[in-house]
């Protein structure tokens, strides 16, 4: 951290009216010791803030999370250090920054929307694309920001494709690379078709809780949305638990729609690990669909884990009592 950067932080700290929370995402990534380093200089010099360390999965990449809407996959130093300062102040921002018409249209947003934005300390222009999406996530709760720094996590620019930043993604779907219109963004985050909304959406939606509006949103559209076999076959027990709360909501109001997961987790239950054959089978079973059961009968007879079995017999037990 250079002298200039520390008096910005020192500066910006004393503007503060109180005190505030950032979480930090400590991983086995040895980038996580960099994380480290910069919130304790970050603690240092700006006194107000107050870190909350969390743990996370041995897989995932360390990162800050600033509220619920903002995550840094980047230690944001150099031109970033401005945008994120700003940030952390989110009771200071307003929305008057953003044209009327683009306000209109993000109070119609009833849709997760996940942006990814990708960056580079080096990029003259990342800075203010920064500046120019953060303001959205005040101004709708549905908006989720993660800012990746490709230098520091070249894997995650290459699962993406990142050329050229910045780049900007929405669920995965959409793509911005370089300057790109405001207006447009919020207007395909109005309009998305939510049965094409990405995993990773349906996740966080699980995530925050949010497991029956999930089912409502396919209730109400007559279709499981395709991605939303992901969840039910995700390798995270939290987040099958998730999905299958919201399964238990479909089926219990709409037994005909529950049913059209039925071929997907079949084709899907030979690749998957025992514990998530379990929970196929569990799915399956409390469909209550008769053409389960020659499936669940070959479970019985063939070689499986034990566990998976007893999985088998329950669920032939609830459809053999419902169809009784």
């Amino acid at each position: 951290m250079t002298s200039e950067e520390e008096r910005q932080i020192r500066e910006w700290n004393s503007e503060l009216s109180s005190n505030m929370q950032i979480s930090l995402l400590v991983t086995e990534d040895q980038r996580s010791r960099e994380f480290l380093g910069f919130c304790e200089n970050l603690t240092r010099l700006a006194p107000r803030i107050q870190i909350a360390q969390e743990e996370g999965e041995p897989n995932d990449a360390p990162a800050i999370q600033v509220g619920d809407a903002l995550r840094y996959h980047a230690i944001p130093l150099g031109t970033e250090l401005g945008p994120f300062l700003e940030a952390l102040s989110v009771s200071e921002q307003k929305t008057s920054s953003i044209s009327m018409s683009v306000q209109d249209n993000l109070q119609k947003i009833e849709l997760p929307a996940l942006l990814r934005l990708y960056v580079s300390q080096q990029c003259p222009f990342c800075s203010q694309t920064v500046r120019h999406i953060v303001p959205l996530l005040t101004a709708n709760e549905f908006i989720r920001l993660t800012i990746v720094d490709c230098s520091l996590f070249p894997e995650m620019a290459k699962s993406n494709q990142i050329q050229s930043v910045p780049t900007l993604l929405l669920d995965e779907q959409f793509r911005w690379t370089g300057s790109f219109r405001l207006e447009e963004v919020v207007e395909i985050m109005t309009n998305r078709d939510p049965a094409k909304l990405s995993a990773l959406s349906l996740e966080r939606m699980l995530k925050e809780g949010n497991a029956v509006r999930l089912a409502q949103m396919m209730l109400d559209n007559e279709e499981i949305f395709p991605a939303f076999c992901d969840l039910l076959t995700h390798n995270k027990w939290p987040v099958r638990l998730g999905a299958m709360v919201t399964m238990e909501e479909i089926t219990c109001r709409n037994p005909q729609l529950a049913a059209q997961v039925i071929d997907p987790l079949w084709e899907r239950f030979h690749h998957v690990e025992d514990p998530v054959k379990g929970d196929i089978i569990h799915v399956l079973g409390e469909s209550g669909d008769h053409r389960v059961i020659s499936g669940v009968e070959m479970i019985l007879s063939g070689e499986y884990h034990a566990e998976v079995k007893e999985a088998a017999r329950e669920a032939l037990e609830k459809i053999q009592a419902r169809k009784g």
